[in-house]
């Protein structure tokens, strides 16, 4: 599942260039996973990582580009995984792809949240969330 951006905040979203590996695929929504020294990964399964924005645009396996766009600041609707969230809540990755979850006092001190709900949502609803990329 990937995140649906709704609102471009800020300069159209506040777009950062990243690195990427060649041979990656990455579909236009995807969470960026800050795996190495500004090279980022699609969201999979880690709930414990930095996540530096969204996927403004698809990258094909093995097309020659070696850079993706992250959106960094924007209102974007995602699948709550767990046990839901309420109004205001932080929000971190979950532990399916491209899921969010309720963020515990870690996520919030490593910088591994990603936002705060602005809708309150059980688990496998969709909700509008308000990024908060480190």
């Amino acid at each position: 599942m990937q995140a649906e951006v709704i609102y471009l905040l800020g300069n159209n979203g506040d777009r950062i260039p990243y690195v990427v590996a060649d041979a990656s695929t990455i579909a236009i929504g995807d969470f960026l996973e800050l795996a190495d020294n500004r090279v980022v990964t699609a969201h999979s399964t880690n709930v414990d990582t930095p996540i530096v924005g969204i996927a403004a645009h698809e990258k094909v396996a093995n097309d020659g580009h070696t850079t993706i766009t992250a959106i960094t600041n924007c209102v974007f609707k995602a699948t709550v995984d767990g046990a839901g969230c309420t109004i205001g809540d932080e929000v971190s990755m979950g532990s399916t792809a491209g899921e969010v979850e309720l963020a515990s006092s870690l996520d919030g001190e490593k910088g591994w949240a990603v936002g705060r709900a602005e809708q309150t949502a059980t688990s496998a609803e969709t909700a509008f969330i308000r990024s908060k990329f480190n």
